[in-house]
């Protein structure tokens, strides 16, 4: 009778013991998986640990990095089926937005995609056009420089680019158009030019300084 009861004693010390050990093994494993935190860390903490409270909250990292992962993907391409792959696999993610406006901004132009006629033989360089500080007239043509989440990340963006390009932008003053597209919401920086030939001169000077710009139709 008394070896039975040791023996049952010793079991159950032996049963604590193994969950002890285990409980020391998730939590081992779950800071080291937090320390890495990377898609892989999580994946072997889910393989290991199964039944672990913590599942929950691995699987959510899990998500996280994957979804940061297409978005580095998609970001590194930089194309426009790259950012609609992306949202069709993650409509509702953080970078959904970010992407929905660079899809906007490979798509601002209202006008057709063909080059501007060339210029007559001129005798001397033309020097680089600027926009003067008062323009006779307007026709409605302009020229589009991004599209943004809001309108002060527009206005904010023009503050920056009359800073960098003021021989440039000199004279023009900032309209920001909002506009609901089939990606989401925008509001689209715009600056009202003389003509057509204007906003497509001004468009080759900002964009051989790496700054995008197209030509848009009046609206």
């Amino acid at each position: 009778m008394m070896l039975t009861f040791r023996a049952r004693k010793v079991a159950s010390l032996m049963v604590l013991l193994s969950l002890v050990a285990a409980c020391s093994r998730e939590q081992h494993d779950w800071r080291s998986a937090e320390a890495a935190d990377t898609l892989e860390g999580y994946s072997q903490f889910l393989e290991r640990h199964p039944d672990s409270e913590l599942v929950r909250q691995a699987r959510t990292r899990v998500a996280q990095l994957s979804e940061d992962r297409e978005w580095q993907h998609a970001s590194s391409k930089d194309t426009v089926d790259a950012y609609k792959q992306f949202l069709t696999q993650s409509p509702n993610s953080k970078w959904a937005q970010e992407a929905r406006i660079r899809i906007q901004n490979f798509s601002l132009s209202g006008l057709p995609q063909t080059p501007a006629p060339p210029a007559p033989p001129q005798a001397s360089p033309v020097p680089a056009p600027t926009v003067a500080a008062t323009t006779p007239f307007y026709s409605g043509y302009g020229i589009q420089l991004g599209a943004f989440t809001s309108e002060s990340a527009a206005n904010n963006e023009w503050r920056q680019l009359t800073t960098r390009f003021g021989s440039d932008l000199g004279g023009l003053s900032a309209h920001v158009v909002p506009a609901d597209t089939s990606t989401g919401r925008v509001f689209r920086l715009q600056a009202q030019v003389a003509d057509e030939s204007r906003a497509r001169a001004l468009c080759d000077v900002l964009r051989k300084q790496s700054q995008a710009c197209v030509p848009v139709l009046p609206h």
